[in-house]
């Protein structure tokens, strides 16, 4: 079997992966980005690691444009989320439970809400949140699947919040996160479906999406609107959002945002607006802008004139998307991927920077994200098959789905994930103190807590360095 890790010969890993990747389509903000790029027939470019800043170039040819169209043809009107394995090419270096993460770039909203005591102005931030994941539409490339019991976590530099992922669920793929701030808390949930209709597909994504204000205990649930990608085998890529996105508050107050779809030439694409309603029924706001932009909210008085209308966000230019090869905002860089020596000696070896195949694609080498994708869906298929025949069923490690009253249910999260992070933090600090030099593979294994260990060894081998002048295998090369 093959490490989910390396991509190595070895025994299997307690990390579940899939063999077909889930559609994808150009947006790069929040759980969105799980829908960019599926079939980017854009060029795409990629320079090799290393001091030569070679380039290797990407495009969809002819010959590749045929063979996409081949595959696709006999799906015409089907579920693809897990039909089909794509090729790497058209891979961005990050998995979609990083993706889930991204929506934090405007955690401010959030805190924001968590931080009035006004139910309309806390609607107008979550509102405003939820517009603002779909305003970095600027990346066509894929996100890699997420393995099954694959995690993520993400510590802000400035401490405000931290944030884990865990893939849940394999058929259908779902993943699930828990943000955690001393104002809030936060759930995310993400079920995909999709339909592809021969040069458009369609994503629909369900899951309830809760935000639980700390000092109240109050609640808001939402779900999610469609995410059409247009063009994906002839024409130019571009992906519009649009539907009824309901957010729902415990007190009874609830808002109905209408994302437009777009018409013909792209008219009305971007367009929101929307009502906020109390348990009556009452519109008490309204609520204008453009996904793209920006949002405004205009309150109501009670003989039903409008106040003037209120900014409560505006989309910024990241021109840092310019500077880098796969167009990842400053965010992504600096938050979701970056990965330091003393980093990765505390994350555990589930976590998405330490995918063999991200890493080989992040550091240029297409060839050998390839072999490792294709190794880690292989051994992936015979985990599932052993399961099955031993009559197992998968379980989860940190979230656990249970039935709740209000929201139909939840996932709830047991903090043994930052309890164990806690206990590799201890001993790495106490590995350091005493001076102790040891390979990154043997750190590895003693930061992580006895019990995950135990899971981790009973399918996987950890591979060791062939020599002292070697990196350990999933590190990414370096020259």
């Amino acid at each position: 079997m093959f490490s989910w890790l390396s991509g190595k010969s070895t025994t299997t890993t307690n990390v579940e992966g899939d063999a077909a990747a889930a559609p994808a389509a150009e947006e790069g903000g929040g759980v969105w980005g799980f829908v960019k790029g599926m079939f980017s027939t854009d060029q795409l470019k990629v320079e090799e690691s290393g001091g030569q800043q070679q380039e290797a170039t990407l495009s969809m040819d002819d010959t590749q444009r045929k063979g996409l169209f081949s595959q696709m043809s006999s799906l015409v009107g089907k579920d693809i989320t897990s039909m089909i394995s794509l090729p790497v090419w058209i891979f961005e270096p990050i998995s979609f439970l990083q993706v889930m993460a991204e929506p934090l770039e405007y955690e401010h909203l959030l805190q924001q809400a968590a931080q009035t005591n006004d139910v309309l102005d806390q609607f107008a931030y979550v509102t405003a949140f939820n517009m603002a994941l779909y305003s970095r539409a600027i990346r066509t490339r894929k996100p890699f699947n997420p393995l099954l019991g694959e995690t993520f976590e993400l510590v802000a530099s400035d401490g405000r919040y931290k944030f884990v992922a865990e893939q849940v669920s394999h058929h259908p793929p779902i993943g699930v996160s828990c943000t955690t701030t001393k104002d809030y808390s936060m759930q995310l949930e993400t079920e995909l479906k999709s339909k592809f209709y021969g040069n458009s597909s369609e994503v629909y994504i369900s899951g309830n999406n809760i935000l639980t204000i700390n000092k109240t205990g109050d609640q808001f649930c939402w779900g999610h609107v469609v995410s059409c990608c247009h063009n994906i085998l002839i024409g130019s890529l571009w992906l519009d959002h649009y539907g009824d996105l309901e957010i729902k508050h415990t007190s009874g107050y609830k808002a109905v945002i209408h994302f437009q779809k777009a018409g013909y030439f792209g008219s009305g694409r971007y367009v929101v607006t929307g009502e906020i309603m109390d348990s009556n029924g009452n519109i008490k706001m309204k609520v204008e802008g453009a996904w793209n932009s920006h949002m405004n909210s205009i309150r109501i008085n009670d003989d039903g004139t409008e106040q003037a209308p209120k900014s409560i966000w505006t989309a910024t230019v990241d021109s840092s998307v310019n500077d880098n090869k796969f167009k990842f905002t400053k965010f992504i860089t600096e938050e979701v991927i970056n990965l330091t020596p003393e980093y990765e000696a505390i994350l555990p070896l589930t976590d998405s920077r330490l995918r063999a195949d991200r890493r080989a694609l992040e550091a240029g080498d297409i060839s050998q994200a390839g072999t490792m994708k294709t190794e880690m869906e292989e051994a992936q298929r015979a985990r599932k098959r052993s399961r099955e025949a031993a009559g197992e069923d998968w379980q989860t490690r940190y979230f656990t789905k249970v039935d709740d009253a209000k929201w139909g249910h939840v996932w709830k999260f047991d903090q043994k994930y930052w309890q164990e992070r806690d206990d590799r933090v201890a001993k790495y600090m106490s590995t350091k103190s005493q001076g102790t030099s040891l390979t990154t593979s043997t750190m590895l294994l003693s930061l992580i807590s006895t019990d995950t260990t135990r899971i981790l060894l009973e399918s996987t081998t950890i591979i060791s360095k062939e020599s002292d002048s070697e990196p350990p295998v999933w590190c990414p090369t370096t020259s």
